[in-house]
């Protein structure tokens, strides 16, 4: 049996319908996109606030333990966790809406330039059929460390650093430094030498993951794979 052709069945079709269909669409999705991009907002913005809230409530008073502004970490992990899920999610929307833009509208405004209609209609009509992720979970994590929380945690770790240094008192010496970064009965120089192993791995995470994220969201077709899409950054 013949399987049905994308480009058949536009021609059978009023211009002006499709087109209308096509453009509700292209508004649908980035409605949705813009929503969940706000959700991502959200999370960033709440690690920012327990960032400072944490900072000044523990150098205001030099009693107060230095491991207050580690636990921020604890806090910004599992918002990390959150926002990269939520980083899955939209990068379905985003990547329905370049297709349309590269293959639709661009195709509306220049017209002289080719476009492949059976390949970008069938791999999108596929995905509204059986909506997928685009990205894995590790490659969403590693993307908001880039982008984000690798900075974050720097400037964390950072402050804990200043911390350390001046509260109680200002350190004398590296050795009283190092003693002081002891918490729960570790001794500080473990301490460092996790802290370091922490941030040096989301670092490797992040430069991991941007190697096996492919640029942009084009439809391609791949030998031995057949229509697929790019994952997007």
């Amino acid at each position: 049996m013949k399987e049905p052709d994308p480009e058949e069945f536009v021609d059978h079709q009023d211009s002006g319908d499709f087109t209308q269909i096509v453009t509700h669409m292209y508004r649908a999705e980035v409605q949705r996109s813009y929503n969940w991009r706000n959700r991502l907002d959200r999370t960033t913005e709440w690690s920012i606030v327990i960032l400072s809230a944490l900072t000044t409530w523990t150098f205001s008073v030099p009693e107060r333990r230095h491991e207050l502004l580690l636990s921020v970490l604890i806090f910004m992990g599992t918002l990390l966790w959150i926002e990269s899920r939520r980083y899955r999610y939209y990068n379905v929307w985003s990547s329905r809406i370049k297709t349309l833009e590269e293959n639709f509208l661009a195709k509306t405004l220049s017209p002289d330039k080719e476009v492949s209609t059976r390949q970008w209609m069938a791999t999108l009509a596929d995905d509204l059929r059986n909506p997928r992720f685009k990205i894995p979970l590790w490659i969403a994590v590693a993307h908001r460390i880039r982008r984000v929380y690798f900075w974050l945690f720097s400037l964390t770790i950072m402050l804990w650093i200043g911390k350390l240094a001046i509260h109680p008192t200002p350190v004398e010496s590296l050795g009283s430094f190092i003693n002081r970064a002891a918490i729960l009965g570790l001794p500080g120089y473990s301490v460092m030498i996790l802290i370091g192993v922490f941030l040096l791995g989301t670092g490797a995470l992040a430069v991991l993951g941007s190697r096996h994220e492919l640029k942009g969201a084009k439809i391609v077709e791949k030998k031995g794979t057949g229509k697929d899409w790019d994952k997007m950054t």
